[in-house]
This record gives C-alpha cells, structure tokens and sequence, in this order.
C-alpha cells in the first residue's frame, strides 16, 4: 500500500509542487521520521535524485497518471506553519520558497525531535518598561544603546515559547549563556535546531527567523535598527517581517526594541514606549562635534587640533573612516564649505573645475556659493594613508583594521579603520570619526539612518557618559539632524525630520520600490509596460527602479511578466538603494 504525498524539490528554479507514491515500507520503517508537512525526503526528479520537502499528505491523486515513488524519508523538517510562511514569503520578496525552506532546514539530519521539559522560569523581568511593552502584546521599544538585553530577553521567556533575534550570533551566544545561567532552556539557532524545534527558547540572528520553534507565546527583535537582518541576495527578504507575520499568525506577543528604531518599526502601527529621559541620556554616550570649518587642519584635511589633543592623552582610541564605496567630495579651500547641490543639497565632487554629482547629473562650475572662491580639494581620505599620519602625530604605533583584514595578534592602544574596527575592538575610551560627513552626504536614501547607527555602536564601544564615554565626530555640517539627535540622546527627533523627508520624496516606508538589475533588466522592465500605479525610473548605473504606494500591487505586476533568459536580480524595499 502506499498514500500520495506532495513533494516541493530542492531546486529554487523550479519551484513547484509534484505528486509521489509515499511506500508503507518507508513509512513504517524503524526510526522514520514522522510523516507531515516539512519532512525531508529523497526523490527521483528528472533523472536526478534530489531532496525536497513534503508540502500536502493524503492527496487524491489524479486519475491515469503514474507516479513515481519516494526513495527515502530522509529527516525532520521545519514545522508545517514554517513551510506555509516560505509561500507567504515567496509572495512578499518574489523569491521561491526553496531559498527560505533551506533556511529553515538543519544542515543534518534530525531523525528525530526530543522531548523537552518545560521548566517555570523563576527569574522576572526587573525592567519595568519589557514588562510593559509586552503586556500590549505588541509595541516598538527605544532602548538607549548602553542597556541591557536581559530584561527584555526574560520578559519574552516568561511567557513560554520566545523566539529572539539579535544582529549577530555572537551576540545570540552571549545572551544564551547569560539567560541559562538564570535557569531558562535555551536554543541557539541554528546550532541547537532540534531543541528548537522541540519549543526551547530560540535565540539567532537574521537565519533564526525561520527557526522550527512552532506555537509562539513571544516574539522579541533586539536592534532592529541593524541592517543585518536583511538579505543582501535576492530575495532580500527582512527577518524582522518574517517573525511579525509569525507572532501575527500565532496570537503571539511582540516586542521590536532599539536606540534608533526605524522609521518601518515606528510606522507599523504599535505604540511606541521609551525611559523617561534622564534613563535615555544616561545610556547614550558624550558627543564632541568638530567643525572642521573652525579649525586649520594638522594633516592633510583630516586632523583638528581637537583630535591631535585626544591623541596625545595617552587614553585607548579608535578612528573610524568608511573610504570604500563612497563619494569623493570636494570642499572650498578657502572657507572650508562642502560644495553641494543647489537643487537637491548633496554633496558634489570636482570634476577639473566643475562640480558634479555622479548619480544626479547636477553638473556646474567649480564656485563656492559661501565666499565665491574657486578654489576647491577633495576629499579623498584613505585608512592605509591616515594610519601613517596617525603614527607621526600621535608617536605610537596604529593598528589598522577593515572588513577583510585578519585579526590583530597584537593589542593597540591606537586603531583606525573602517567601521567594521566599531565590531572588532570591545572598549576604547574615545571613538573618532574622522570625516562623517562621508555617511551624512552619502548617496543612499537611508544615508541618515545608516550613520546614526553607526554612531549607536560608537556608544556601545566607548560606554556611557557618566563612565567618561565619549564620540568625537569631525564634520563640515555640524547642524545635521543626525548630530543633533545624537548630542541631544533624542533619536526621535531624527525620525521625525527623516518620516517627513521620505513622505515628500515618496521613499520607503511610504512607498515601496523594486531594483531591477541584470543583463536582462531592461526587456524585464519593457514587458512590464507602464500601468497604472506603477512609477518606472531609470536606467541609473544599470538599474531600473519601480516605484508603488502600494506593495501588492507593485508585487503582482512584477510576478505578471514572464522572465526573459539572462541574469534578472529584483530587490524589494532594498535597505541600501
């Protein structure tokens, strides 16, 4: 005898349903995994054995039609509830369901899901503001950056099946070791996939959204203000959406916390909850602006007297300078203003003597608009360069760290580098910005947020200002929101200015756009046409953007439009655009 089953193989390109004879002989078989929706098998797919997941049971198959059968029920998959959320996801980002499937799935094979014994966990919340945000059942939490996960990580545990994510595993470890130590189960995703499953309190980063813990009582996302929730490949799916759709479809309660929520978390419709005030500029650190206007610089165009002072105190300093992937800027040599767009305010580069913007095409003659002088230097900072200077004005040696450098095998009380030095080094007593208006001008829509987390982790390195933490943030536009938020410890007052910037430019979150790229973008967008409610923008460096108030429209007119052969990558509410 043998029942039919649904089988969706592991092969993203297809991405549909077929129909097999499932043997008694398998399914009865000792140490079988259990038969449902998400087990793994192993099955015959033109010419090719390959794995795939188990999507219906018991389906009537259809009459005259051969079928195949399974070679091998293979491993426990994720929980039905998981598989239906890959087809809600495919839906929301255009991707298949395989590409979310496989990130549910353990990389080995789980023939089994343990029992676990739920034990009453006896620590409570002592942070009165995670007892109440989950108490709404769903709210937005500004925490300062110099607080403590624990609180709200046990707030969500209290009430049984938690799922938490955080930006990096690390982070997730760290938290784990510090919650067991408390007495409460803990499951690292996706280490830990079987207590996961067996409904352990689950803690991971971006992957962990699509962990197998089933019926969730909580839902808890720690910075998530954090890009890395979001896939760079397509599809670029955002973890924080996939465990909102989750919470929503399982009566869960949620809590979305960070020093600076996004302007997608503040506009979700919950409530915003923040410390009174006192408790949120205690957690943010001192912030020393420099304009570089005022003061004649050292080296180059880089060192204030302000810095070489700091440098000179002997105390534990880090420099940051983000010169990969940004634009080159020029400044008057006279009066030291950026030069920058009439039209649009962003920053331009000297092009012999015109200044121009790459993306905009803004393009006129090299004349300050401040002193009249045309007299222009770019800016052209490099780590490896000013890691040189630094050791000459500083007398001591300089550790230099980027994304693809190896770990130092020798501690510095001197580091300069990218931001990726903010991730590598645990404590300094200062961190410098050398040139941030490199992230305030940058030629991205989000280019505000961006650098204001950057400066949340600035805070985090250096610690609170009552322990003497201090941000130093060498700049031309001292007046920026940004700044201003961040010397005030008031990031709303950032949102707000950037909630009506977005609604006048119609950016996400108050539109939303697909980025269509690849050698077959442009037929793509050609056999889309030009329907109504559609905004088609481009080509600009080889991409086209579409543009909608309304994201399932945007999304069915892209899934109406057969795919032309060639390289195609579309990207969905890209955080980076």
């Amino acid at each position: 005898m043998s029942r039919v089953v649904r089988i969706l193989p592991d092969e993203p390109a297809v991405d549909r349903d077929f129909d097999y004879l499932l043997p008694d002989v398998l399914s009865d078989s000792p140490g079988c995994p259990p038969i449902r929706v998400g087990t793994l098998v192993r099955v015959d797919l033109r010419g090719r054995r390959i794995r795939g997941w188990i999507t219906a049971v018991d389906v009537d198959p259809l009459p005259g039609v051969d079928l195949q059968e399974i070679k091998k029920v293979s491993s426990c998959g994720p929980p039905p509830a998981v598989v239906d959320l890959a087809a809600w996801a495919g839906s929301r980002w255009m991707g298949s369901r395989v590409h979310y499937l496989r990130t549910a799935t353990h990389d080995r094979v789980v023939s089994s899901i343990p029992d676990l014994v739920h034990r009453p966990h006896a620590v409570s919340p002592d942070n009165k503001l995670a007892e109440e945000a989950f108490l709404r059942r769903g709210a937005v939490v500004r925490t300062p950056p110099n607080s403590d996960d624990f609180s709200l990580a046990v707030a969500a545990a209290s009430y049984g099946r938690a799922l938490i994510l955080t930006p990096t595993l690390a982070r997730s470890q760290r938290l784990a070791t510090t919650m067991r130590r408390a007495g409460i189960e803990v499951a690292v995703f996706p280490r830990d996939w079987g207590a996961s499953a067996a409904g352990a309190v689950t803690i991971g980063a971006r992957s962990a959204a699509w962990a197998p813990v089933d019926n969730l009582d909580a839902v808890l996302v720690l910075d998530e203000h954090d890009e890395s929730y979001q896939q760079e490949s397509a599809p670029t799916w955002h973890a924080r959406d996939v465990v909102l759709e989750r919470a929503k479809r399982d009566g869960a309660r949620w809590v979305i916390a960070s020093p600076t929520p996004s302007l997608e978390a503040l506009t979700c419709g919950a409530p915003l909850l923040t410390p009174d005030r006192a408790a949120e500029r205690a957690g943010w650190s001192i912030f020393d602006v420099v304009d570089l206007r005022d003061e004649p610089p050292l080296a180059g165009s880089w060192c204030s007297e302000t810095l070489s002072r700091v440098l000179r105190d002997n105390q534990k300093v880090v420099c940051v300078l983000n010169r990969k992937g940004r634009a080159r800027f020029a400044y008057c040599q006279q009066c030291g203003e950026l030069a920058r767009s009439e039209i649009t305010g962003r920053a331009l580069g000297l092009d012999g003597n015109r200044l121009v913007h790459p993306v905009d095409g803004d393009d006129r003659p090299a004349v300050c608009q401040s002193c009249s002088s045309t007299k222009f230097r770019r800016v052209k900072l490099g780590v490896t360069g000013v890691a040189e200077e630094l050791e000459q004005i500083a007398r001591r040696p300089v550790g230099e760290v980027s994304s693809d450098s190896e770990p130092l095998a020798t501690e510095f009380d001197l580091y300069v580098g990218t931001e990726a030095v903010l991730h590598r080094i645990e404590r300094a007593n200062v961190v410098v910005f050398l040139d941030f208006d490199q992230e305030l001008l940058a030629p991205r829509y989000r280019a505000a947020e961006q650098a204001m987390s950057l400066l949340v982790q600035a805070s985090r390195v250096v610690g609170r200002r009552e322990d003497g933490g201090r941000v130093l943030i060498q700049t031309r536009i001292p007046q920026h929101p940004v700044l201003e938020a961040a010397r005030t410890a008031d990031p709303g007052s950032l949102a707000r200015t950037e909630l009506r910037i977005r609604r006048e430019l119609r950016q996400p979150p108050e539109a939303h756009w697909a980025i269509i790229s690849g050698s077959a973008a442009t037929e793509f967008v050609r056999s889309i046409g030009n329907p109504e409610g559609l905004e088609i923008l481009g080509p600009s460096n080889d991409r086209w953007r579409i543009r909608s108030v309304d994201r399932e429209h945007l999304v069915a007119a892209l899934k109406s439009v057969d795919r032309p052969p060639g390289r195609l990558r579309i990207e969905i509410d890209p955080l980076r655009a």
